[in-house]
């Protein structure tokens, strides 16, 4: 709740009494409210920013690579602004004017402050403001090991550093460029690994195998979720799809969900 502060005025006025002659000194009191207090909103608390990746193949297995990225804009309004505004994002940028539209590139929970100034005084409001991650890979083509155009599929799960929340699925089609999975005996059977693997300045350090199965079926879907990943500096989590049957040809679909943590 916001307060004013109560200026309170007072006149004294000079009377002379009609029956003494006696001077009179009458206080007559006046009572306003002068805005003492400054405040910050935003359109919303919570934003999700939106990322996919589609690798194009042209035949050389040389993927170029299509990025879309769509940030949510935050809309942040002073109340009472006085004298220059000026915006701390918390994520290392700043800003000055009364009202400010603000993106943050990367997911996460995030201190807005913004600093009123003028001759009399100098006043600050801060809130808090959180950004979630949706996201979408479109991997090439997986071939098996024994092919002579065998490439590793790896997914960078671009994770926060703090206890943060990944959430999501790989999904692996058949690309009709081989036999049927259905179809298959079960000597080549398809076969798909998927690895969560944690780096290190870009090394691996951790392998987590949540499936190595075999399988006879056009599309396999895996599900996973990772909780708390508490990354030092440097590091960072990825997804790494490997087949090693013959004849296996398939497309991965990886999306995935970030929730910002709530400190």
């Amino acid at each position: 709740m916001k307060y004013q502060l109560s200026i309170i005025t007072v006149i004294s006025i000079l009377l002379i009494s009609v029956s003494t002659g006696v001077l009179i000194i009458k206080n007559l009191t006046f009572e306003e409210y002068v805005p003492d207090w400054f405040d910050i909103e935003v359109d919303s608390s919570n934003g999700t920013n939106s990322y996919a990746l589609i690798e194009v193949d042209e035949g050389d297995n040389n993927e170029e690579l299509v990025i879309t990225e769509i940030l949510h804009t935050f809309k942040f309004t002073t109340i009472n602004p006085a004298g220059v505004i000026t915006w701390d994002f918390g994520d290392g940028t700043s800003a000055t004017g009364n009202n400010i539209n603000h993106s943050y590139l990367e997911p996460g929970y995030y201190r807005v402050t913004a600093t009123s100034i003028d001759i009399d005084k100098i006043q600050s409001s801060a809130i808090w403001v959180s950004v979630d991650l949706i996201a979408f890979v479109e991997s090439d083509n997986m071939e098996c090991e024994c092919a002579p155009t065998a490439k590793d599929t790896v997914i960078d799960l671009m994770p926060l550093t703090e206890g943060d929340t990944i959430s999501g699925s790989v999904r692996v089609e058949h690309d009709g460029n081989s036999e049927s999975c259905s179809l298959r005996n079960p000597l080549q059977e398809c076969h798909l690994r998927v690895i969560i693997q944690t780096t290190e300045n870009g090394e691996v350090i951790a392998n987590n195998i949540i499936f190595d199965e075999n399988f006879r079926t056009n599309e396999i879907n895996i599900e996973f979720e990772l909780t708390n990943l508490m990354l030092k500096e440097g590091q960072g989590v990825q997804i790494r799809l490997e087949t090693d049957q013959i004849r296996d040809w398939h497309k991965p679909y990886t999306e995935w969900i970030m929730d910002a943590p709530i400190i």
